[in-house]
């Protein structure tokens, strides 16, 4: 596999380079580690705590009001592939095309360093964002998402990446002018270059670019909300006009104990957890299936926020109650079976090794491993082939599953 090139500029940006001349495309990718659940730090001893939704809403500032115009227009019209994200953890700005390279750099830099911070720009973006969070309020597991975190957490106050309506309307042009000098510094950015570039004249241009930068200097430190180990309420419920009852039980499982590449090995481990457990050939599966708990798959997945991991798991159904025993049950009772862990790892190593075909899949999982996992290297086949079944039993048995709260969706119009 070719080798990630690190380098670390005297402004303190840290630049990877993945150099593949056999590819045609090159993607490049600067993010900012300030997402959706960065809502909590001291400036300038001064603490600060976020409503949701501002890193949301400071993206399209960027990209929309800066001295050189909307880069999703501009890198458009030379037909690049060219978009912005925000989530839980970052936000990114990023390109993918065949030529202009170094014109996409430089056009992307120059919009994400030259904001224009006016509160006439800040109502006129308000607008879409209402349209954008109408949209997701269509959607049964945006309410999921929401009640579940309300529920498990009694002090981390993080809901939604793109926030509510209300509060995007709450918030001002002094809010989003402070998270961007708080955060979208070079020492706390990255960028990624990936695929067929001249790798000195990217260099280049970013040294040029960033050299020039004039962003107000502070203190910052980010606080760590400490949390109970327990969740805040056993029981939720939404009511949606779902086709069918949908339920979901949540555990809440600390993690603080586990160093950064424990925690990496577990992002691997807990997926062949999920297959033992609820995969389509695992027991549970087929007990909810046979006596018509359950018509579809079950759903799972999980997340870290702070210092816990949120594993979801839930299903349509019509049997509510008979779902969530089942689930409690089962998790109580886990398979830990060793057949079965090394076909998930023998596929993890067929993944890896495909991986290189699609320059997405080199960048997607080295931007996790930096941001999620302060590991700034992608995963190897030699990395998994360490992976072991006794580390995984003793891992996956070490998780505390005790506390979990559980979430029903309902429609108004169904009579059960």
């Amino acid at each position: 596999m070719n080798k990630i090139e690190t380098v670390t500029l005297e402004n303190g940006l840290t630049i990877y380079l993945y150099e593949d001349k056999r590819k045609h495309t090159t993607i490049f990718q600067l993010i900012t580690k300030f997402g959706g659940a960065t809502k909590d730090f001291i400036i300038d001893n001064k603490e600060v705590h976020l409503q949701d939704g501002i890193a949301h809403i400071l993206e399209h500032f960027i990209v929309e009001y800066n001295n050189y115009g909307n880069f999703l227009d501009i890198l458009g019209q030379k037909e690049m592939n060219t978009n912005a994200i925000t989530t839980q953890n970052c936000t990114r700005y990023f390109f993918q095309t065949v030529e202009n390279v170094e014109f996409g750099i430089k056009t992307i830099l120059n919009c994400i360093y030259s904001p224009i911070f006016t509160n006439e720009n800040l109502e006129k973006l308000k607008e879409p964002i209402y349209q954008e969070i109408r949209g997701k309020e269509n959607n049964l597991f945006f309410h999921e998402n929401i009640e579940v975190l309300k529920n498990v957490f009694h002090k981390v106050n993080f809901h939604s990446t793109g926030g509510t309506i209300e509060e995007v309307k709450n918030t001002t042009v002094e809010d989003v002018k402070l998270c961007y000098e708080s955060f979208y510094q070079p020492e706390n950015q990255l960028i990624i270059i990936a695929g067929n570039f001249e790798k000195d004249k990217a260099l280049k241009i970013i040294k040029e670019e960033t050299k020039k930068l004039n962003i107000p200097k502070h203190n910052i430190k980010r606080i760590n909300i400490k949390e109970k180990k327990e969740v805040k309420k056993k029981d939720g419920q939404i009511t949606f006009p779902t086709p069918a009852s949908y339920l979901e039980v949540t555990y809440k499982v600390p993690i603080s104990h586990l160093s950064n590449i424990e925690k990496l090995k577990l992002d691997f481990y807990i997926h062949y957890f999920f297959d033992m457990n609820l995969g389509v050939t695992s027991s549970l599966y087929k007990k909810l299936v046979k006596e018509k708990i359950i018509t579809t798959g079950i759903n799972h997945s999980n997340r870290k926020i702070n210092d816990y991991l949120l594993i979801s798991i839930g299903a349509y159904t019509k049997e509510k109650t008979l779902l969530k025993e089942e689930i409690i049950k089962a998790i109580k009772n886990i398979i830990i079976d060793k057949e079965i862990f090394e076909l998930d790892k023998k596929n993890t190593i067929l993944e890896v090794i495909l991986r290189e075909e699609n320059l997405s899949s080199v960048v997607g999982p080295l931007i996790e491993n930096i941001i999620d996992f302060d590991y700034p290297y992608l995963d190897t086949v030699e990395d998994i082939q360490k992976l072991n079944f006794e580390e995984y039993k003793n891992m996956i048995s070490s998780l505390d599953f005790s506390n979990y709260t559980i979430t029903p969706a309902d429609n108004p119009k169904d009579p059960n």
